[in-house]
């Protein structure tokens, strides 16, 4: 009876949560009572087979279940449910290395592979029934190089994908419909974006009088496999780029080729091979977050090429492009003075950056600066000639994650 009674409290809270706030501003709030104690609850019970331990004992009720501080990796794990009378069932999912997400397991069945030594990566969990609308499943998972990521319920992804990292422990608590979560939810999984880079383009003129190579062109851009309106907006965005080069590279090349071919002395004077290369690179994917350079090399004769860097950042979920004063916690009116006092301590301790203009630097930063993300932190930048005598290279100034007080936290930022 007193079950029955709580079940029934659950789901006029659930309808009342549903009804505007306008119609229940003048109705008395339950008494405590009315929402029972946490021992009426559902409760998940669950087991894992760890590395070098085999099968752990059971644990439930947001218990710990795996190791902490001992890298060893989650193999398999098995879930059941105290329904406490309620119609619930559980479902759940694991991604396993070199398998992928493996089909759904259900009710103490077990998730992942045995003797194989294979880590888990990510997991998902459902809860399933007639009841199943009345309550939430959260889990949050330990995962290595990460700690302990934010809580995922009902479904949705705890751990990692992409970045072969292990699973090390999980906890899972039952809570009721909107109820409030266990911890912060920042973070529940990472993920690498499908993408890789690919060269799209190339036009090179062999001369075979003096069979030799004289003239080179390539192009490499991103290209993105998931099939999602967000890989839509970024083909357009690289497309859009890639056009643009293609029509300069041909005027180039149709240029060179009259050039070469009508006028002797052009040919005769010839050092070396014409050159219009652009490679790309993926510094940065993780997080929600990609960045991709792209970096073109040009000779057009003389002592030396020249090579411009571009670099653009996105968000995965959204294909929105982010710049620099989104990575920033200080007012876009305060980039240029606080980043310029950065190149200056860089000015003051690198040999290498004695010869950087401040003034030129100062002029030029702000909230659209060009950057591009790493690993270690983003990486500020201006191109060979920009600040500095060309021989300088490239001007790099790197602000790392753990300068909060430049930089927002970019693991949470998406």
């Amino acid at each position: 009876m007193k079950n029955k009674c709580y079940r029934l409290a659950v789901i006029c809270m659930t309808i009342l949560m549903t009804l505007p706030q306008s119609l229940l501003a003048d109705a008395a709030p339950l008494p405590a009572e009315t929402i029972g104690t946490e021992t009426l609850l559902p409760s998940a019970n669950y087991r894992t087979h760890v590395q070098n331990i085999g099968w752990q004992d059971w644990k439930s009720a947001g218990q710990t279940s795996g190791t902490s501080g001992q890298s060893l990796r989650l193999e398999a794990i098995e879930i059941t449910l105290n329904d406490q009378g309620y119609d619930l069932g559980v479902a759940y999912q694991t991604h396993v290395q070199n398998i992928g997400w493996q089909e759904l397991k259900y009710n103490g069945e077990t998730s992942g592979t045995s003797g194989q030594s294979l880590r888990l990566e990510a997991i998902r969990i459902f809860l399933s029934g007639s009841d199943a609308n009345l309550f939430d499943i959260y889990y949050r998972v330990h995962a290595q190089n990460l700690g302990w990521l934010g809580w995922a319920k009902n479904g949705d992804s705890a751990g990692s994908a992409g970045l072969s990292y292990r699973l090390e422990a999980i906890e899972i608590v039952i809570v009721a419909k909107n109820g409030a979560a266990p911890g912060s939810t920042l973070r529940p999984f990472v993920s690498v974006y499908n993408m890789g880079v690919s060269q799209t383009q190339s036009q090179n003129y062999y001369d075979i009088d003096t069979l030799r190579w004289v003239y080179g062109s390539r192009y490499e851009r991103p290209v993105f496999y998931d099939n999602s309106l967000v890989q839509q907006k970024l083909d357009v965005f690289y497309g859009a780029l890639e056009n643009s080069w293609v029509q300069a590279n041909n005027a180039d090349f149709m240029s060179f080729v009259t050039s070469y071919t009508t006028n002797p002395s052009f040919r005769q004077n010839l050092i070396g091979k014409y050159e219009n290369n652009v490679t790309a690179a993926i510094p940065y994917n993780t997080n929600n977050i990609i960045s991709v350079t792209q970096e073109q090399y040009t000779y057009n004769g003389g002592a030396h090429g020249n090579s411009e860097l571009t670099a653009h950042s996105f968000g995965t979920k959204t294909g929105d492009e982010l710049t620099l004063s989104d990575l920033l916690v200080i007012p876009d009116s305060q980039i240029s003075a606080k980043l310029t006092a950065e190149f200056q301590q860089l000015k003051n301790t690198d040999p290498g950056y004695s010869d950087i203009d401040l003034t030129a630097i100062a002029a030029k930063l702000g909230a659209n600066s060009p950057y591009y993300l790493t690993t270690t932190g983003v990486c500020v930048f201006f191109n060979p000639y920009e600040v500095a005598p060309g021989a300088l290279g490239r001007v790099e100034l790197i602000i790392p994650y753990t300068r909060t007080d430049l930089l927002v936290d970019v693991e949470t930022l998406i």
